[in-house]
């Protein structure tokens, strides 16, 4: 065969392995939709209605933001139609967790994500993990620009490195130079901080405050602030917030409750870490809130909180149905039992007593006197109560004071007075 003949064979031969590829690539093409059809003829998912399926990827979902898998996009990685499903639920895509420290490319990401969530109300969860946290602004910046959206706002800061004393005096700046979308959905917001506590500007959580008409549900944790020179230190009265806990390490109840007004307040929990009694009954004064639940904690120093400031502050809460009591000394117990003794008006509606008395190797508060324990009694007749706690006690009470309690449990009140693994009531 001569030289152009093979050159016109090699030719035609490429011609033939071309067409031969595209014939290839066709039969693949067409087994991948068969194989699809298939799979969606077999995947009981796939054969059911969009909103039954797409309801059952929403229970997949983690109850909280919080949670530690991306659902949406494993629910991408399993096959064609579970991702048709999925990037036809949009609720689906309404819990952003962000996680910092994260690379600048985060932030093309999150746009995305937004669009598949359409106009749904977001539950974001930021956390910050590592020795330094590096907060991206960029990320950030794209997260309060859809505050519009926002219904639940989660930060935890799990970052457990001893902090340098100089680092304790620089604070997280959340928002920077961004400007925050008014996060009209806004209902709750959680700060909680695992190991370390963390500054934050007092002036930016009011700030999200008064933009946020429908906020619900306050929780601090592990939490301190600074102060600025920008603070606003205008009373802010915010009318739709009705539960409101800080953390026990937290050091910001002193300096939020002096600026703000809660008419709507239902449940409030206190550790009296910086609030004075003085200022507790202040914002009592001033908020009149119909509360329902209140935990309040004591210091060491028993002047912190004085009987008198409590007890003008439970006049001013006739609603409330349980009342919580963290490390109290006993005067401090024995005197608010006395008050319940002697003035029935006093909570008339308490239903739950709990009492966690300040536990000292070296002092024993717990041991309550026989009047006392005769005036707790005289207490309890007076209210129809549901639930009484005191830990610890480690003398059991008197033998006609055990009686009287354990009529009032045949009669259906749950007691326990002791320690954690003892109740002398039922003992």
């Amino acid at each position: 065969m001569s030289i152009e003949a093979l050159r016109v064979r090699i030719v035609t031969l490429d011609s033939e392995i071309e067409l031969q590829k595209k014939l290839l690539k066709k039969l693949e093409k067409d087994r991948s939709l068969t194989q699809r059809q298939l799979n969606a003829a077999l995947d009981p998912v796939a054969r059911l209605p969009l909103e039954v399926s797409s309801e059952i990827f929403l229970q997949s979902l983690p109850a909280s933001p919080g949670g530690k898998k991306d659902v949406p996009i494993v629910l991408l990685g399993i096959c064609n139609a579970w991702t048709d499903i999925a990037l036809a639920t949009p609720r689906l895509w309404t819990t952003v967790r962000v996680r910092f420290p994260c690379g600048d490319d985060f932030a093309e990401v999150l746009p995305v994500w937004f669009q598949r969530a359409g106009n749904h109300p977001l539950s974001v969860s930021i956390s910050l993990h590592g020795r330094c946290v590096n907060w991206k602004y960029r990320v950030s910046d794209i997260l309060w620009s859809h505050g519009r959206q926002l219904k639940h706002l989660e930060i935890l800061d799990d970052d457990d490195f001893a902090w340098q004393s100089h680092m304790q005096d620089d604070a997280l700046d959340l928002f920077r130079d961004a400007t925050l979308a008014s996060p009209s959905l806004l209902e709750t917001l959680t700060i909680r901080c695992q190991y370390q506590q963390r500054r934050y500007f007092p002036s930016q959580i009011l700030e999200l405050l008064r933009s946020a008409p429908n906020i619900v549900e306050i929780i601090f944790h592990n939490v301190m602030t600074c102060l600025s020179n920008d603070t606003d230190t205008r009373i802010l009265v915010v009318p739709t917030l009705r539960r409101l806990m800080f953390g026990e390490t937290t050091n910001t109840d002193d300096y939020l409750l002096r600026n703000l007004s809660l008419p709507a307040l239902e449940i409030l929990s206190l550790p009296m870490n910086s609030l004075s009694g003085e200022g507790l009954l202040r914002f009592m004064e001033r908020s009149t809130p119909p509360l329902r639940d209140l935990t309040l904690g004591w210091e060491v120093d028993p002047g912190h909180l004085g009987s008198v400031e409590l007890h003008d502050c439970l006049r001013l809460s006739p609603g409330l149905t349980r009342f919580r009591m963290w490390q109290p000394d006993s005067d401090a117990v024995a005197e608010l039992l006395t008050a319940l003794a002697d003035t029935p008006s006093l909570l008339p509606n308490l239903l739950d007593l709990s009492i966690h008395i300040f536990d000292d190797p070296d002092w024993e508060p717990s041991n309550f006197s026989e009047a006392s324990w005769r005036t707790l009694v005289r207490a309890l007749s007076t209210r129809r109560m549901e639930r009484l706690y005191i830990v610890p006690v480690k003398t059991s009470p008197p033998i006609d004071v055990l009686v009287s309690l354990r009529d009032l449990v045949v009669a259906g009140a749950n007691m326990h007075i002791g320690t954690e693994e003892l109740n002398f009531v039922v003992a």
